[in-house]
């Protein structure tokens, strides 16, 4: 991949006609593009680049609802930045600040629709989100308005309170506030769209802040070695489809780094609520995702696939406040109209999951770590090492039958609920059926509240079902697993940046093999630096 890069380097030196445009929010598209002429939409700024050109955004918000000419980007080789030491927002979003709400009842208000370019999927106030009532029932659907009984709900109706779809026309929206909320002293943003969909090769999307973006901030689908870095991705809807805050399909070589990304949500909840996602990735050099925080992501995953993604790198993040951190997910076939006979490990459209390096990273206030379910075909051969899993329910979940070759090495668990979890696929299995699917050593366990490992032998019963294993015991009844693990205190200075005390039972424990050391830090550390991981991109609120 360097080699690669090194090479686009070269070739970009070599383009005498690279340039850098401005835009800036009073600019004017008559004007030349340069720094004291720049132009004012950023849809004309896309259009005039060449490759080796970059776009400078200068300080301001943008609402991307009022750029009327954006088209698919082809142009590779260009990046795309907000200007250094400015902020620059991105507004997906319609803002209801010349909109008067009307009493609708004594606790509803409301405003017309029809001013709307799409379906809204989201509604906020800042940061905060209103949350959407939904119908569920045979769909995901705005509801009638006599269902709107809780404060801090919204949803689309007619007239007379019946649900409204798609259409905006004749259609309102209408607003249970929060306490204490007066909707007419408030501005409320309506997600609306994102940036457009991106093909090109070698793009850098860097330095902004893009919120309130329907479905995703930006799609990139079939473009390589593309680059986004130290942004932030905020307020991410949609309703019955998923919700992406980093979309990246059939992609090889691309970064995501340094970025700040959270509040990625669709109205069904766990399953299409998603973070960082890639789907049928090229086989060719690896995807990177590091250095970010990811929080706030109610589905699966922090960071995860829609199938097909092999050979992915996921080190050095910090990840909280989500329901999965990572799922790797089984394979996919590119889709293809010449592909008629399903999706076959020989076809050329074939992508296998699996081959994950997940390392350095922090996972905390989290439902699962790890997730690998059962019967997820062709997801093998993930490590899984050097990481913190604290205050997680259950750090790494192993369903029966699916992913074979895992290798759980030089992690500390602690303080959560289990450590390992063992769940069968709906057929009655003990422990001895897993043992051929996964390897595990060298891993520190401390107050797991109810066990360091669990079986559950079946669907039966609930969490707890089954059987619970202490680290000791698990190690007496099945000697090849968790050799050179310990149960002790990892003395971490602080359950903020969980680095280790020098005395700590965890310094120098690990098995080197992943780092060609004689041994290493148990856990995340001393692999990553705080400064790099947490709180590295505050941001600024719209």
């Amino acid at each position: 991949m360097r080699v690669l890069r090194a090479i686009a380097l070269i070739l970009l030196s070599l383009n005498s006609s690279a340039a850098e445009y401005f835009v800036a929010t009073n600019g004017d598209d008559n004007n030349s593009g340069t720094i004291s002429s720049p132009w004012q939409s950023l849809a004309y700024g896309f259009d005039q680049l060449q490759a080796g050109d970059t776009l400078t955004i200068r300080g301001g918000v943008y609402r991307l609802i009022e750029e009327t000419n954006f088209s698919t980007f082809t142009t590779p080789n260009t990046t795309i930045q907000g200007h250094a030491g400015e902020v620059v927002e991105l507004l997906g979003s319609y803002g209801t600040a010349n909109n008067t709400w009307e009493a609708y009842n004594a606790q509803v208000w409301r405003i017309p629709a029809d001013q709307l370019n799409s379906d809204p999927k989201g509604m906020f106030n800042g940061h905060q989100r209103v949350d959407h009532q939904s119908d569920l029932d045979g769909g995901r659907d705005h509801d009638h308005v006599s269902n709107l009984v809780t404060p801090n709900h919204w949803t689309k109706a007619d007239a007379n309170g019946s649900q409204c779809f798609a259409d905006n026309s004749g259609c309102f929206i209408y607003l249970f506030p929060a306490d204490g909320e007066l909707p007419n002293t408030q501005v409320y943003e309506l997600s609306q769209r994102g940036l457009p969909r991106s093909v090109a090769d070698y793009m850098t999307l860097k330095n902004l802040h893009i919120y309130y973006t329907q479905s995703s901030p930006i799609f990139f689908e079939g473009a390589d070695y593309v680059t986004l870095e130290n942004n932030v991705f905020g307020h991410i809807s949609n309703g019955n489809d998923n919700a992406y805050a980093v979309r990246i399909w059939d992609s090889q070589g691309s970064v995501v780094r340094h970025n700040t990304i959270f509040d990625s949500v669709y109205w069904g909840g766990t399953s299409n609520s998603k973070g960082v996602s890639f789907m049928v990735t090229k086989i060719g050099d690896p995807n990177v995702v590091e250095y970010n925080e990811i929080y706030d992501i109610p589905g699966r995953s922090a960071v995860g696939t829609k199938g097909g993604t092999s050979n992915l790198i996921v080190r050095y993040n910090y990840i909280h406040d989500v329901y999965n951190a990572f799922e790797p997910g089984g394979f996919r076939c590119v889709w293809s109209a010449t592909n008629t006979d399903g999706c076959q490990s020989t076809d050329v459209e074939y992508r296998p999951g699996g081959d994950w390096q997940i390392y350095g990273n922090i996972v905390t206030n989290t439902e699962v770590g790890l997730r690998l379910p059962a019967y997820d075909e062709d997801n093998h051969n993930n490590n899984l090492y050097n990481n913190v899993f604290y205050n997680v329910a259950t750090a790494v979940q192993i369903g029966w039958e699916g992913s074979f070759g895992t290798v759980i090495a030089n992690n500390i668990f602690a303080n959560n609920e289990v450590g390992v979890y063992l769940q069968s696929g709906g057929t009655t299995t003990t422990v001895n059926d897993y043992l051929d699917q996964f390897e595990s050593h060298h891993n520190l366990y401390f107050n797991n509240s109810h066990a360091d490992i669990h079986l559950r032998p079946n669907w039966g019963g609930n969490f707890y079902s089954g059987t619970p294993y202490g680290l000791s015991t698990f190690q007496n009844e099945f000697s090849l697993r968790e050799a050179q693990s310990i149960s002790a205190d990892p003395q971490f200075t602080n359950s903020i940046d969980f680095y280790l005390l020098d005395s700590s039972p965890a310094s120098h424990a690990g098995d080197g093999t992943f780092w060609s050391v004689p041994t290493v830090h148990m856990g995340a550390h001393p692999f990553t630096t705080m400064g790099d991981l947490i709180f590295a991109n505050a941001f600024e609120g719209p």
